[in-house]
């Protein structure tokens, strides 16, 4: 295999950037800055909305749902979710997306294995996301220097796991799909996805799941990031 790839791209969140902690940490930071509204409520509570608000809205998003006015949308919906007025709405999106990206939330093993890999392959990324947050996360993580393409679905226009957002980031590092392994940990995705464009795929499993469908395989299947590099020297 290790003769085989010569590019490797990955997926960002949960993949390179832990967002699931960021969420917490984010709304801590937006709680602070807005005592007046969050005063009295219990933290559990106010984080249990704000989980249920973003990971609906990330489900409708990933379903191609679109993404004009759905950050307001969530954090409306959160607002709700816990009988606040929704007047605080903008402020709140708006409190998002300045400190959001710049997050501490780095997926362990996720920098150091990156800048290993950089020195023997060409690295890229294809994320589904906002271009508006998803640059400043590789750039908090020292990161993006690093990737040699970044292919984004809302510049592309292509969401995951349409093959074509794959296919682009292999034309832009000059490389055919077979020669690209792609990283992530979505299965349907970023495995399904890859694979149905043609690429080899490393499945990152951190919860250790089982695999959904026996029909379409990742190649490997890592639980730690730090189990990357030895993979592709076998």
């Amino acid at each position: 295999m290790k003769n085989k790839i010569k590019a490797i791209l990955f997926d960002v969140d949960e993949t390179l950037f832990d967002r699931v902690l960021a969420q917490q940490a984010i709304l801590e930071l937006i709680v602070k800055q807005m005592p007046q509204v969050f005063d009295g409520y219990d933290p559990e509570r106010v984080l249990a909305a704000f989980l249920k608000s973003d990971q609906i809205y990330t489900d409708l998003f990933n379903n191609g749902a679109p993404s004009e006015g759905s950050r307001d949308r969530r954090s409306k919906l959160f607002l709700q979710l816990l009988g606040i007025d929704e007047k605080y709405t903008a402020k709140i999106t708006e409190l998002y997306v300045k400190d959001y990206p710049g997050v501490k939330a780095h997926v362990d093993g996720a920098v150091p294995v990156i800048k290993k890999l950089s020195r023997k392959y060409q690295l890229g990324v294809v994320s589904n996301g906002f271009t508006d947050v998803q640059y400043r996360k590789l750039e908090a993580m020292g990161l993006r220097d690093l990737f040699s393409c970044i292919v984004l679905s809302e510049e592309f226009g292509i969401r995951k796991p349409n093959p074509g957002i794959f296919h682009q980031a292999a034309l832009l590092l000059h490389m055919q799909p077979q020669e690209c392994l792609y990283v992530g940990d979505s299965y349907t995705n970023d495995v399904i996805g890859a694979k149905n464009a043609g690429m080899h795929v490393c499945w990152f499993n951190r919860d250790s799941q089982q695999i959904p469908d026996e029909k379409i395989k990742p190649d490997f299947v890592i639980t730690k990031f730090e189990e990357l590099p030895g993979l592709l020297e076998k």
